[in-house]
């Protein structure tokens, strides 16, 4: 039996394109909802380009017939704007119907007792979710942007070698395949005296591919575990145009794909510049506006990506002092930046732009949405690599989760292309401090 779906405010502002989610069930939009739609229109961030676009569905639609009488949707289904009608019997005593989550509530509930179809509130909001269930309205969570990733284990492949395998390995650099792999795949191969060898599948999966200790070094970095051994293969490799590190805090994830990208930038020249971003969103609460430029503004929201660049150009820097005494007087990362090899921005002004021959460096990615890892992804040009880092475990965005962040988004649907590389990172390599604090809190 056809379904009929109320939607919260929250669902549309997350996704415009819930509309023609729901297949050929109904779809039903609270007034109220419209009203809160277009209060947020006007916002310069995400929100407001969702508003707006959500806007412009149902501006379409209403061009099919009434939408308070119901117009059909390309799946089957139909949408209509329902007019609020409720009593002030029908919620508890005292409740406040000029809050807009009330009075969706009641809705929710008069159409439960006049549809003989079930009723369901999709509703993003959990404390909606909450009061919908004491108040005996079927209510779920919007699922269709949610992606579930396979455990460790299953990403990573076991693969027994022989000798003479071993032997044409270290001499070639890698082994032909007679079974082709999924392009850039992570192969742990277990050698005849139970040693382990990390090796990569080729972007054509007909080949594993070794590098050695030396090789996969980068900016006088080298790899502490096996991960870390996956990680620097698949970002040294200009092959693979876009790479996924994602793993909890302190397993070295910003830490490689800067060293990666300065030895690539500044030493090998493959790339004209290294671009580092993350998105502005803050740990607790906001302090507020920030004065001084744009440079000033975002220093704050960007530090754990100059305290990374300081560790790795320090002992660079300290070496050229001794050559050339007191001959450098601004630091190497701005020196870095005035010869156009390092770039530090915040996404809020990426729109719009065409980013060709450049190593692009995404902190905190797992803060994004799906859309603006697209938005993101869809800026590269000719020759550029972009690196996502993030744990999806630690988002501070208010309206993702595990299942519905843009890392984990990417990880669902690229993996397998040949472009495309990712690794989990388990291995704490910070400190021992910040290991067991990572596993025990």
């Amino acid at each position: 039996m056809q379904k009929v779906y109320v939607l919260d405010s929250s669902v549309l502002l997350h996704d415009p394109n819930a509309l023609f989610q729901f297949q050929d069930n109904d779809v039903v939009i609270p007034y109220v909802v419209l009203e809160e739609i277009e209060s947020k229109k006007r916002l310069p961030e995400n929100v407001g380009r969702a508003a707006r676009e959500a806007i412009r569905h149902l501006d379409r639609l209403r061009n099919n017939g009434q939408l308070s009488q119901g117009v059909f949707l390309p799946n089957g289904g139909k949408i209509r704007i329902e007019l609020n009608h409720y009593s002030n019997e029908i919620l508890p005593a005292n409740s406040n119907f000029a809050l807009a989550d009330n009075r969706i509530l009641a809705v929710s509930l008069n159409l439960g007792r006049e549809e003989e179809r079930t009723v369901i509130l999709v509703t993003k909001d959990i404390a909606m979710r909450v009061k919908a269930d004491a108040l005996g309205i079927l209510t779920e969570d919007y699922y269709n942007d949610k992606v579930a990733l396979p455990s460790i284990m299953d990403e990573i492949l076991i693969l027994p070698l022989g000798d003479s395998e071993v032997d044409a390995l270290y001499q070639n650099k890698y082994i032909p395949l007679q079974v082709p792999l999924m392009p850039n795949r992570c192969v742990k191969a277990v050698l005849t005296d139970d040693c382990i060898l990390p090796l990569v599948s080729s972007p054509d999966g007909k080949r594993l591919v070794y590098q050695t200790e030396k090789s996969r070094a980068s900016w006088d970095i080298r790899p502490k575990n096996t991960e870390q051994s996956w990680a620097m293969e698949l970002l040294n490799n200009p092959e693979i145009k876009l790479v996924n590190l994602m793993g909890p805090a302190g397993t070295g994830k910003t830490l490689l794909a800067l060293a990666s990208g300065l030895e690539q930038t500044v030493h090998d020249e493959l790339y004209i510049r290294m671009l580092c971003a993350r998105p502005i969103v803050p740990f607790g609460k906001d302090i507020g506006f920030l004065p001084g430029e744009k440079d000033q503004k975002v220093r704050p929201y960007m530090q754990p990506i100059y305290d990374n660049l300081e560790y790795l150009l320090r002992p660079r820097r300290e070496k050229e002092r001794e050559r050339g005494g007191d001959s450098i007087v601004d630091s190497a990362i701005d020196l870095l930046i005035k010869k156009r090899q390092l770039e530090i921005e915040v996404l809020t002004y990426i729109r719009g732009r065409s980013i060709p021959n450049q190593f692009m460096i995404i902190d905190e990615a797992q803060n994004l949405s799906a859309h603006e890892i697209k938005t993101i992804i869809t800026r590269a040009g000719e020759g550029t690599k972009i690196v996502l880092c993030g744990d999806p475990d630690q988002i501070d965005h208010p309206y993702l989760d595990k299942e519905s962040n843009g890392l984990a988004y990417v990880a669902s649907r690229l993996n397998g292309q040949s472009f495309y590389g990712q690794v989990r990172l388990i291995h704490g390599e910070r400190s021992e401090l910040a290991t067991r604090a990572a596993r025990l809190l």
